[in-house]
């Protein structure tokens, strides 16, 4: 399935269901009194993230404090496929429940097999690190948890009595605020730190054979490059031709060779922008979707810088301390900090932008200005400064952009009818 699909499932179908369970779960509680202090310790806990694997590699830190907290218990974590990866690479985690949402039929009987482990492992604790999902919050009532720990906001009211233990979601704070008060609340004493995902000896291995098929010797310097961004909100990707611009710019550099990156699914959209790259100094390689995901982190460890749109890969690296170079829109660089000299952002806001954290469907309509906007010129050079090489004044590269020509274009942030659109015309941006 894809996202618009999730999207309608879990409005149309999982917004009934919450709001049945909400009402059955408060009747429930108020007859069937339990304690939910959390004194007594939990069998198991259950994290869910279904999508979003920046979230999940913010979001790590809990895992660590949860097994300080609960040495003796044992943790599963719940996810959908594309996130499965990054899951198995933390040690904390026992199990992990993969839930494929490739279709309706898969996705029940996922949910049973979730539902099944909650049972025989007695998990008493499900942490549900979704915010909106009503589907998230159905799994953790059908677990009949004990304690069940989420987010509630203007749109997730219906989980006041599905969860014992909610946490007000302040979507104007750095997303790991947002876990460590869950933790809090659970009476953790989680550190907001980057839990390192495991680079596995066979990741390594499989880097070393990938840069020996590609003829770069062990030794070499690494400019990763992700042009990509997930489903979740593809106005994140910066316009390929922007990153064929930056590579191109960049000065002959002994030893240094530049990767494309990307999954298997992106290897077409990041051959289109390989493309783009002409008269580029130094060698390009396409490695989209050529390693399994361990081998992918590990490529990312071995990176010495990555230029890369908001996207989970940013998040897997800083936590790798990788120095990153990152383009940010419909997503603001405050919500997912990078702090420190070796993670530079770029970020040119519009009046719709943030939109990421407040709506499903883009006002933009994928005419992502926000992204279109961020100029290649200081790109290129804070990846030549990170890197260490000098950046030549040259055509295209020191000038200063001339002003933008006049333009008529809708009024940002406007989900605007054909019908209306001539109320529009000749009103300037």
């Amino acid at each position: 399935m894809n996202l618009r699909a999730k999207l309608s499932i879990d409005h149309y179908i999982g917004a009934p269901l919450a709001w049945l369970l909400n009402g059955v779960a408060r009747v429930i509680a108020r007859v069937w009194r339990r304690d939910h202090s959390l004194r007594t310790p939990p069998r198991a806990v259950l994290f869910m993230k279904f999508m979003g694997l920046g979230s999940i590699a913010r979001a790590a830190f809990l895992l660590e404090a949860a097994r300080q907290r609960f040495p003796q218990a044992r943790i599963g974590f719940a996810c959908f496929p594309g996130c499965a990866g990054l899951v198995r690479l933390y040690p904390q985690v026992d199990d992990v429940i993969v839930v494929r949402d490739n279709g309706l039929f898969a996705l029940a009987r996922g949910t049973v097999r979730l539902v099944l482990w909650a049972w025989r492992n007695r998990a008493d604790l499900v942490i549900d690190l979704e915010v909106h999902s009503k589907y998230s919050s159905i799994c953790s009532a059908l677990t009949l948890a004990r304690d069940r720990a989420g987010f509630a906001g203007l749109t997730s009211r219906f989980r006041r009595g599905l969860y014992t233990h909610l946490v007000f979601w302040n979507p104007i704070r750095p997303v790991d605020v947002a876990y460590r008060q869950l933790g809090r609340a659970l009476g953790m004493r989680p550190r907001l730190r980057r839990v390192k995902p495991s680079v596995t000896a066979a990741g390594k291995n499989e880097v070393r054979g990938l840069l020996a098929t590609l003829g770069i010797p062990e030794g070499a310097r690494l400019l990763g490059v992700n042009p990509n961004a997930s489903e979740l909100r593809l106005e994140r990707r910066w316009p390929g031709a922007n990153f064929a611009r930056v590579i191109t710019a960049l000065p002959p550099a002994d030893g240094l060779h530049v990767l494309l990156l990307g999954s298997r699914a992106e290897r077409d959209y990041v051959a289109q922008v390989c493309a783009l790259v002409t008269g580029n100094a130094n060698p390009v390689h396409n490695v989209a979707g050529r390693l399994p995901f361990e081998g992918y982190v590990a490529l990312l460890a071995r990176l010495d810088l990555l230029l890369t749109n908001d996207s989970g890969p940013l998040h897997i690296a800083a936590a790798l301390r990788v120095p990153t170079v990152s383009l940010w829109g419909p997503g603001h660089p405050r919500h997912y900090i990078l702090r420190g000299a070796q993670h530079v952002h770029f970020y040119r806001p519009i009046y719709c932008s943030p939109c990421i954290y407040t709506t499903d469907v883009p006002p933009c309509g994928g005419d992502n200005q926000c992204m279109q906007r961020l100029d290649w010129r200081p790109v290129a050079r804070a990846v030549c400064s990170l890197l260490g090489l000098p950046m030549p004044p040259g055509p295209g590269v020191e000038r200063v952009a001339a002003s933008e020509p006049a333009k008529h274009l809708p009024v940002f942030g406007y989900w605007q009818r054909e019908s209306a659109a001539s109320a529009l015309r000749g009103v300037p941006r």
